[in-house]
């Protein structure tokens, strides 16, 4: 891959997907990468501070979805959150490290070390030519009661995009269309 394709796969792994080809599948070769992809990514001192669940059953994607009933814009409405109703759910939970003292804030490291995963994860994907969507706006403890987890902190999905629709339309009312915004981060070189 040369510079200009990898700057473009970059620039393209920004955007979100709202609605998704469901009669296509993610390849099982390419969940062993995403896999490799969460948990061989920097986190402070090489410590765990999450855990993941990779989901591939429908009937639970679309229960996950029901609990994403929370975005709001414009300010007053509500709609779920389509993101999750992708081809394959990433869900990454709190977890600390069995070494870990007890009195420890973890918190800050938990963030951070899931940020840095879920990146590697929405990079991975797009290099595979998936399109990718992050969400966290979802009820956690319902999600937990359905995956049987603790503390469910983000959700990525990921997928083969609907190429017949505009990716910011709600995948499953063509009326609603998702904002999307462009955003120029100040960098400086010293």
């Amino acid at each position: 891959m040369n510079l200009d394709n990898l700057k473009n796969v970059i620039e393209q792994s920004q955007r979100t997907q709202r609605n998704w080809d469901l009669n296509k599948s993610v390849k099982d070769e390419d969940i062993e990468l995403f896999k490799t992809a969460v948990s061989h990514c920097p986190t402070k001192q090489n410590r765990i501070w999450y855990n993941v669940v990779i989901v591939k059953d429908r009937n639970i994607i679309e229960r996950i979805h029901e609990t994403t009933d929370g975005f709001d814009y414009p300010i007053g409405s509500s709609t779920t959150n389509t993101q999750t109703l992708a081809n394959l759910l990433v869900v990454f939970n709190a977890d600390k490290d069995k070494r870990e003292r007890v009195n420890t804030d973890f918190s800050s490291y938990v963030d951070t070390s899931i940020g840095i995963a879920s990146a590697y994860l929405n990079l991975t994907a797009h290099l595979l030519g998936y399109k990718t969507g992050y969400c966290n706006c979802f009820n956690s403890k319902k999600v937990d009661e359905i995956l049987g987890t603790k503390k469910s902190k983000l959700i990525v999905g990921i997928g083969h995009s609907d190429d017949n629709r505009n990716r910011q339309e709600h995948h499953l009312n063509p009326d609603y269309i998702y904002p999307s915004f462009n955003k120029s981060i100040e960098i400086k070189i010293i």
